[in-house]
């Protein structure tokens, strides 16, 4: 409404300084999609100037298309696109505004307020403005700045004390400016998983520690249980050939009777043959 004021003082001014009623529009209006727009278009009326033609016209291409027109038979929509969408002011004199409702994309144009009047001396005077029409896709909404009262900051930060079934633990921490700090729910320190890794390493290490020594100490008792083995059966054998040695000896007195029985001369080295599992020499007297 103060906007229209200011054109209709304006346009007043301009007619008083030229006779002539003055066009008045804004360079450009922006309009938001799916809403309604308005582009004013308003003049001064004079005494002796009767309205008789107003058209608003698009910009196509080179050409410019009428999609409204009022003369002395009505109002008139002269494109199909815009119809029942489309309306002009004719309420109060000297506005002439156009309202388009449900804005879409491809509304946005260049639109041309042209109003034609009678003088008083039966000629024709017109006048026309331009104005671009911009449609956005969603209303523009200025960044909301809001002040708050600045609270002062501690250099030291207190964490929150963590509560576990077991234990409590407080934790303070001191700002720094590249500190890292852990917090609830957070990822855990870098120091934290390189101990774990360690722990997982050492606990590898004495498992097969202890399986190594398991593997060679069972080899240790079975070498010792085949050399037990193999010592057994060598004093079995030793045995029977010392029973049979202590047979043999024993026998050895009657088989020097029988020779000296058989024997002329005792005293002459003769060997003979015993058939008793051996062969042995005996020597003379």
């Amino acid at each position: 409404m103060e906007i229209s004021s200011s054109l209709l003082f304006l346009s007043h001014l301009i007619v008083l300084t030229y006779g002539h009623p003055v066009l008045k529009t804004p360079e450009r209006v922006t309009g938001t999609w799916k809403g309604d727009v308005k582009i004013q278009c308003i003049y001064n009326p004079l005494t002796g100037y009767r309205e008789v033609l107003v058209k608003w016209l698009v910009q196509r291409g080179s050409d410019h298309v009428t999609i409204f027109l009022r003369d002395y038979s009505g109002d008139h929509v002269q494109q199909a696109k815009y119809r029942g969408r489309l309306k002009v002011s004719h309420k109060v004199p000297g506005d002439v505004s156009l309202q388009l409702n449900n804005l879409q994309m491809d509304d946005r144009n260049h639109y041309t307020c042209e109003v034609t009047w009678q003088t008083p001396d039966g000629d024709q005077v017109r006048r026309d403005k331009i104005t671009e029409l911009r449609v956005q896709k969603y209303p523009y909404k200025p960044p909301k700045i809001t002040t708050e009262a600045l609270t002062t900051m501690q250099s030291s930060l207190e964490a929150t004390t963590i509560t576990s079934s077991t234990s409590d633990w407080t934790t303070s921490v001191t700002q720094t400016p590249q500190g890292t700090t852990t917090v609830p729910g957070g990822k855990l320190p870098i120091f934290a998983i390189i101990l774990i890794i360690c722990f997982c390493c050492i606990v590898v290490v004495t498992i097969a520690f202890i399986m190594f020594r398991r593997r060679t100490f069972q080899e240790y008792v079975y070498e010792v249980s085949r050399m037990y083995a193999r010592q057994t059966s060598n004093s079995e054998e030793t045995t029977r050939v010392t029973t049979i040695a202590s047979a043999y000896f024993n026998n050895e007195p009657d088989s020097q009777a029988l020779i000296n029985d058989y024997s002329d001369d005792p005293c002459l080295s003769q060997e003979y043959q015993i058939t008793t599992r051996s062969t042995m020499t005996i020597p003379a007297c």
